[in-house]
């Protein structure tokens, strides 16, 4: 038992130091730029701090840490990464009807469930962020008035989920918005 405490103990700080930060690195720059967790660990130089929700090359300190696939460690790899999980069919909302989006997301650390929850809208080229809760593996938006303003019968659009005010989950969900004037066959305007 003490040789696999010993052994555990050692790979957690061979692994802390297989990224440790040199001054003037560029390869510490290119971490800090990346601002997704799957993009983070697809280099192998860099680690994604959890709670601080960044990438970096340097020590994350007391943080949970996801480091890239080559690390031998307990969380290694993009699938470690808080995320949104793809919807199996696509979304479809009827313009100007009021919409409560729901978005399923995975890999939630137990902290993070007791923060605020926001999804950011992106439609036509706006963007609006909502408040939200999470209720087991969900995120609930607050209803929103979806509105497809252009002149085309179908509007694209997407959602992101942010958990503590700003810190964004992986990925996002595509959803389009129908104009039922100009395309009554869309399968929002159905319903």
């Amino acid at each position: 038992m003490k040789t696999l405490t010993a052994l555990l103990a050692v790979t957690a700080v061979l692994a802390t130091l297989s990224i440790v930060e040199a001054s003037n690195d560029p390869q510490s720059d290119i971490c800090e730029q990346l601002s997704s967790c799957a993009t983070c660990l697809s280099k192998s130089y860099c680690a994604w701090c959890v709670n601080k929700s960044k990438c970096t090359k340097s020590s994350c300190g007391n943080d949970n840490v996801i480091y890239p696939k080559r690390v031998k460690a307990l969380m290694s790899g993009p699938q470690f990464c808080p995320k949104i999980v793809r919807p199996e069919k696509e979304l479809a909302f009827e313009s100007g009807k009021k919409q409560i989006l729901s978005v399923k997301i995975t890999q939630i650390y137990i902290y993070m469930a007791f923060t605020t929850w926001k999804c950011r809208i992106s439609l036509d080229g706006e963007e609006m962020d909502v408040n939200a809760v999470l209720l087991s593996d969900e995120v609930y938006c607050d209803a929103v008035v979806l509105s497809n303003k252009s002149d085309k019968a179908e509007a694209e659009g997407s959602v992101t989920v942010l958990w503590e005010q700003n810190k964004p989950l992986d990925g996002s969900v595509l959803f389009k918005v129908c104009r039922c004037d100009l395309d009554p066959s869309c399968v929002a305007c159905k319903e």
